[in-house]
């Protein structure tokens, strides 16, 4: 398995050369997205297109949280979601970390209230941790903490505070095993040096390709949620993890009952039309059979279209037109 190298970053860096950063090794970013008063990071929207226009794949974004009730979580998942506007649907990485946060029960329930606005929003969802907190606090937390979110980014620097630079071998054997759900990265070393960065940044090694999906819970365990629909479909569609909303959209064809009826596509429909109560019948793909768009996902497409994508009349028709309103509002976009 291929390993990736990045970086996490945040006002504090800075303005970034991230064409001189990908020269320099730099193969993916997780950018912070809100700050403690809840507005953008300074340099957010800076990051996010300069990694763009530099071909680095943004891996995903970072909240620090000081959330202490659930009320707070859906307040602050709200403002992630709204930096990010709905055009964008990165993971999302709660940084679990402050001392102000409480414990047990009732910090798996504001975990889990987080992660289901977050994933309701089309992103995926997972924490950052320090390792020793992790043993401390965090261990006892996650035997509550919903399956579908045991998903972490975990920080040990086994090298001290020596500086690194991107290139440098990293001992893998220092990788953190104490972690129970699936470890995405390792952050390990804050004292990173990257050529177009000023001073020190985080330097990961990455285990999920940065230009694969999120992963998602096999059928019949967990719900399967609009962000698996999206993440998933982004491999159907041959899209960067980076694309927008809109250029998804771009990508689309038109499926019905005579059209594309067996089209990859049609698999991750059943699959969230299913988790919605919209469509009934099976999944094929399940039965190691071709997907096969009938009446029964026709009708589930008029429910959704009609209580979701709130369409009446002709426009109600139980397919979904390539470009069109019904994918629009599968992918965020509200104005096509």
């Amino acid at each position: 398995m291929k390993l990736y190298k990045g970086v996490d970053v945040s006002a504090y860096q800075g303005q970034i050369d991230w064409r001189r950063a990908k020269a320099d090794g730099v193969e993916f970013a997780i950018l912070k997205i809100i700050r403690k008063d809840l507005k953008a990071d300074r340099q957010f929207e800076n990051n996010w297109r300069g990694c763009l226009e530099a071909g680095v794949p943004i891996q995903g974004v970072y909240n620090y949280t000081y959330a202490t009730t659930v009320q707070k979580a859906d307040g602050d998942a709200q403002a992630v979601l709204s930096a990010l506007g709905p055009d964008r649907h990165p993971m999302v990485w709660l940084d679990w970390e402050d001392k102000s946060l409480p414990k047990g029960r009732q910090a798996a329930d504001i975990i889990n209230a987080y992660g289901d606005v977050i994933t309701a929003g089309g992103c995926g969802f997972g924490l950052y941790f320090g390792m020793s907190y992790y043993d401390e606090n965090l261990r006892e937390i996650m035997e509550h903490v919903r399956p579908q979110y045991r998903k972490g980014w975990e920080a040990r620097y086994y090298n001290g505070y020596r500086t690194m630079h991107i290139g440098d071998v990293v001992n893998k054997e220092k990788k953190p095993d104490n972690f129970a759900g699936e470890l995405y990265g390792w952050q390990y070393t804050s004292a990173g040096h990257v050529d177009g960065i000023a001073g020190n940044v985080d330097l990961n090694l990455w285990y999920v390709d940065t230009e694969a999906a999120s992963g998602t819970v096999p059928e019949g365990q967990e719900p399967y949620r609009l962000s698996d629909f999206i993440w998933e479909s982004r491999g159907i569609w041959g899209v960067m993890p980076t694309a927008s909303a809109a250029e998804i959209l771009k990508k689309t064809v038109t499926v019905n009952t005579s059209k594309n009826r067996s089209h990859a596509i049609v698999t991750l429909l059943e699959r969230y039309m299913q988790a919605l109560g919209y469509y009934t019948g099976g999944i094929e793909a399940d039965k190691g059979k071709v997907p096969v768009f009938g009446n029964g996902m026709k009708k589930a497409v008029i429910l959704y279209q009609t209580h979701v994508v709130r369409t009446t009349g002709r426009y109600r028709d139980g397919e979904l037109t390539a470009g069109g309103k019904t994918w629009a509002r599968l992918y965020g976009v509200y104005k096509i």
